[in-house]
C-alpha cells in the first residue's frame, strides 16, 4: 500500500491525491515517488523549504522539470521503519490579508494622531487669547497641607526660612537708578472708617493703631499720608497685621516702592495661623512677576505652576503706583492687579481663616538705605 501513495520529490512527504502544493515544504506538486526515492536523491533534508540542501552545488529550480522521470523506487523498507514528518513542522508564509489589515490599522492610528494634534493646536491657540486680545489669567487647583499650631504675634522673620519663596532673582538683574516717586493717584471718598465687616483707611492718620515701631531689622510707620514698611537687613521680611477684629477675606490697596525696586518684594499674608503657617501672595515689581503659595511648618510650597509667574498687568515702570486686590479664603486665592484678574487658585480647605498682614521682603543685594514699600487707600472686608 505504501507504493500506491504519492510523495513529494523535494522533501519526501506523502501527498494526497488532490494536493497541488506539498504541505511539508511548500513546493508545487509535479510528480510522484516514494520516501526512499527522496532519500536516495537527497543526502540530507533541507533546513528550510525555500533553501536547497547544503550538498547541492547549484540553486534548485522553482519548479521541477516536467520531463524528468524519477528513478524506479527500491524495495520499500518495513512499514514500521517509516515515520512521516510531524504535523506543523513545515514553515508557512505570513497571511497577506493580515499584513494588509495591520498596515491599515497603523495608517488609521497615524491619521488619528495628526488630526488630534491639529485640533488641539487650534483649541490652545484660540483659547489662549480672549476675544478682546487679552491673555486669560492663571486658574489652578491645589491641595495644600494642614496648619495646626496656634497663632502668635511676631513682627519680623529671618528670610533664610524663605529660600524657596524668595529666590535671589535680584542678583541677576542690574541695579536700577534711584527714581523720584510720582504722586499717588487720589481715590475720593475712601477716608477712614471701620465697621463690623469693613475697614477703609487712607492712612491720613493712625486712627486704627497700625504698628509703629523700629529696630535694626525693620521700620513700620506713617509718612506723607501713607503707611510704610522698611526692611533694613538683607534676606529678611517684615509684616504688619491689618488692625481689625475680623479676618478680612478681601483686601485692596495702592502700593509703591522707594529706592531700588530690584532689592525686594512685597505682598499679603493671609490665613495666618502663626509665623510658620500661612498663605501668601508676593509681587516683584522689578521683575514684573508674582508668586502664590503656602508656608507649612517652615516649608514653602508654590500654589502656582512655577515658583514665579510673569505678571501681565503690572505697570511697566517698577516705581509707578499699582493697585493690588487679593481675595483670600481657606479654599481660594484670587489676585487682581490694576483691575485685571491675574490668577484664581482653588484648593481643598484646610484650616479656618486666619489673620491678614501686609509685608515687605529684601533680597541679599540690599543697599544700606534698605528697601521701603508704601501702602495707601486700603480696604479690607469680609463682604463678597
Amino acid at each position: 500500500m505504501l507504493n500506491d501513495l504519492k510523495f513529494c520529490q523535494f522533501c519526501g512527504a506523502p501527498l494526497e491525491a488532490d494536493m497541488k502544493v506539498c504541505a511539508g515544504c511548500g513546493q508545487p506538486v509535479g510528480g510522484s515517488g516514494s520516501p526512499m526515492e527522496y532519500l536516495q536523491s537527497s543526502p540530507e533534508t533541507p533546513a528550510t523549504p525555500s533553501t536547497p540542501p547544503a550538498s547541492f552545488t547549484e540553486t534548485a529550480p522553482a519548479e521541477p522539470p516536467a520531463e524528468e522521470t524519477p528513478a524506479p523506487p527500491p524495495p520499500p523498507p518495513p512499514a514500521a521503519t517509516f515515520s512521516p514528518p510531524p504535523s506543523g513542522s513545515g514553515k508557512s508564509k505570513f497571511p497577506t490579508w493580515l499584513i494588509v489589515v495591520l498596515v491599515l490599522v497603523v495608517l488609521c492610528c497615524c491619521l488619528t494622531f495628526v488630526i488630534g494634534g491639529i485640533a488641539l493646536f487650534q483649541f490652545v491657540s484660540e483659547g489662549s487669547v480672549s476675544e478682546d486680545g487679552i491673555v486669560p489669567p492663571i486658574v489652578e487647583t491645589f491641595v495644600p497641607l494642614n496648619a495646626t499650631e496656634e497663632p502668635f504675634v511676631v513682627a519680623t522673620q529671618p528670610i533664610e526660612l524663605m529660600e524657596t519663596a524668595l529666590a535671589p532673582l535680584a542678583t541677576l538683574i542690574p541695579e536700577a537708578t534711584l527714581a523720584v516717586l510720582p504722586t499717588l493717584p487720589a481715590q475720593p471718598g475712601i477716608g477712614q472708617s471701620l465697621t463690623e465687616d469693613t475697614l477703609m483707611d487712607d492712612f491720613s492718620s493712625n486712627l486704627f493703631e497700625w504698628a509703629e515701631e523700629a529696630d535694626d531689622i525693620s521700620v513700620h510707620g506713617f509718612r506723607d499720608g501713607r503707611y510704610f514698611i522698611q526692611v533694613l537687613q538683607p534676606e529678611y521680611f517684615a509684616w504688619s497685621f491689618i488692625p481689625t477684629d475680623f479676618n478680612p477675606t478681601f483686601i485692596r490697596f495702592n502700593v509703591q516702592v522707594e529706592g531700588n525696586a530690584s532689592e525686594g518684594t512685597f505682598g499679603i499674608m493671609c490665613n495666618f495661623q502663626d509665623s510658620s503657617n500661612y498663605d501668601y501672595v508676593e509681587i516683584d515689581l522689578d521683575a514684573r512677576s508674582y508668586q502664590i503659595g503656602r508656608e507649612q511648618n517652615d516649608e514653602f510650597t508654590p500654589f502656582t505652576s512655577s515658583d514665579w509667574v510673569d505678571a501681565l498687568y503690572l505697570q511697566d515702570d517698577p516705581y509707578a503706583v499699582n493697585q493690588i486686590s487679593v481675595r483670600c479664603t481657606p479654599e481660594n486665592i484670587r489676585l487682581e492687579i490694576n483691575g485685571n484678574l491675574e490668577a484664581d487658585i482653588n484648593f481643598i480647605p484646610a484650616e479656618p481663616d486666619g489673620w491678614v498682614a501686609l509685608y515687605a521682603a529684601s533680597w541679599d543685594n540690599l543697599s544700606p538705605t534698605g528697601f521701603t514699600v508704601y501702602f495707601d487707600d486700603l480696604m479690607a472686608t469680609i463682604k463678597e
